[in-house]
């Protein structure tokens, strides 16, 4: 027990900056040290105006006005009262709210919170001593005995209040030496006489090698030798797919889309007169994104004008161009999605016409691209541009070689040691030729 409290005890308390357990000790000091009582009653009344805001409106309902004390409100919630005064708390009880609250309040406190601390905190102790009140009795008698006898509903705020964040505190901090056990007992160590099992140590998982890698975009993607694709997981699963398939392989397959399209030589097979040979750019044995192409082709030495005609399937000609002194042309109507279609230019010739291509020579053919195929890639523009890898093979499988091959330039810039990223360009550009 303290002989009497310091002044860091004294400051620390009002506070309200002691710990658990020692909170509990100068509490009990104080219930049995009027001096120290006195002397923190001083202290409050200058400096915490919270309490004496509160103890003033204790004065007004405490003492004559006939209200339960804390004493009683504790005890009639314990059933220690006797019956006289069992039968006085019941008769004020029907009548008046205020009790009635405090009463509902620290009945509360004792069923939810109380038997935690008092089975959980008690110190281990080697000798008999004086029976102690309970925790939750305890710490609602830490305040009220600082003020004038206070009403019920502040006695109970105060006890659910400090109550509560003592517990909490010690619940998180408690010793181990704090233990549930009887007053009367001291727990003996328990001796293990069995030798103890040996421990498996866990081995870290060793790193599965990874068999292709490349920067792109922002980040890097990488497949490692049990299949397992790392840096794409944003991409839906049948793209992931088609990035394993180019990551393993180092391959790129021909499109479907460019089955019926053939690429014409670059010069007219089988003319003698080549100053008079021009040859179309394209499109030609591609596919195009846009329904509305633009026609390119060599100028011809000493041409005063061209003429473009398209064609389709059926060898039908669906748009044909005035005569044009420009090496390009874009038609003015819209082509079919997914229709196939094959275009030559006629040069106007010292009075001659001169067409290319011409037998035998194969048709400049092109696909536009479908319309399921232009969405999709328009989403996949929206939400994967940054990786070039994937629009580049995106591209590639739906025969947009150009646009592929722009891709894939990028890759290969990123990556400008890889024979990777240098043979997936080589083959775009192969299929271009």
């Amino acid at each position: 027990m303290l002989e009497h409290l310091n002044k860091k005890q004294l400051q620390d308390y009002l506070s309200q900056q002691l710990g658990v357990a020692e909170l509990l000790t100068v509490s009990e000091h104080l219930d049995n040290c009027e001096a120290c009582r006195q002397q923190v009653q001083a202290e409050m009344n200058g400096d915490l105006p919270f309490l004496s805001m509160h103890a003033e409106l204790a004065d007004e309902h405490a003492g004559s006005n006939g209200h339960l004390n804390e004493a009683q409100t504790a005890d009639y919630v314990d059933k220690n009262l006797s019956a006289e005064e069992q039968q006085f708390a019941t008769d004020h009880l029907s009548a008046c709210e205020l009790c009635q609250l405090a009463v509902a309040d620290l009945r509360a406190f004792r069923n939810e919170i109380a038997p935690s601390i008092d089975n959980d905190y008690q110190p281990i102790i080697t000798q008999p001593t004086k029976p102690a009140r309970s925790r939750w009795r305890q710490l609602s008698g830490i305040f009220p005995k600082l003020t004038s006898p206070a009403p019920a509903f502040f006695a109970a705020l105060m006890v659910i209040l400090f109550g509560t964040a003592a517990w909490l505190v010690w619940r998180a901090t408690r010793p181990a030496s704090y233990v549930a056990t009887s007053p009367t007992s001291v727990p003996q160590p328990s001796i293990n006489t069995e030798s103890p099992a040996p421990v498996a140590t866990p081995t870290p998982e060793e790193a599965v090698p990874v068999v292709a890698q490349l920067n792109d975009g922002n980040g890097q993607v990488a497949l490692d030798q049990e299949g397992k694709l790392s840096g794409v997981e944003n991409l839906p699963v049948n793209y992931q797919s088609m990035l394993k398939k180019a990551l393993s392989s180092g391959r790129i397959d021909k499109s479907s889309q460019l089955n019926g399209l053939s690429r014409p030589p670059s010069s007219l097979m089988g003319s003698g007169n080549q100053k008079a040979e021009f040859v179309v750019l394209e499109p030609a044995g591609n596919v195009v994104m846009s329904d509305r192409p633009t026609f390119r082709w060599t100028p011809m030495n000493g041409a005063t004008s061209y003429i473009v005609e398209i064609y389709d399937e059926q060898f039908q000609q669906v748009a044909t161009s005035l005569n044009i002194t420009t090496n390009s042309w874009t038609a003015p109507q819209a082509f079919s999605r997914g229709k196939v279609y094959s275009w030559q230019v006629k040069a106007s010739h010292d009075g001659e016409e001169v067409t290319t291509p011409r037998p035998p020579a194969p048709q400049a053919k092109f696909r536009v691209l479908d319309q399921a195929k232009t969405s999709e890639l328009a989403r996949a523009q929206r939400a994967y541009s940054s990786s070039h890898l994937t629009m580049g093979l995106l591209y590639a499988d739906a025969g947009l070689l150009k646009e592929a091959e722009q891709e894939l330039r990028l890759v290969q810039k990123a990556n400008p040691d890889s024979d990777l990223a240098r043979n997936l360009l080589r083959q775009v550009q192969s299929l271009r030729r």
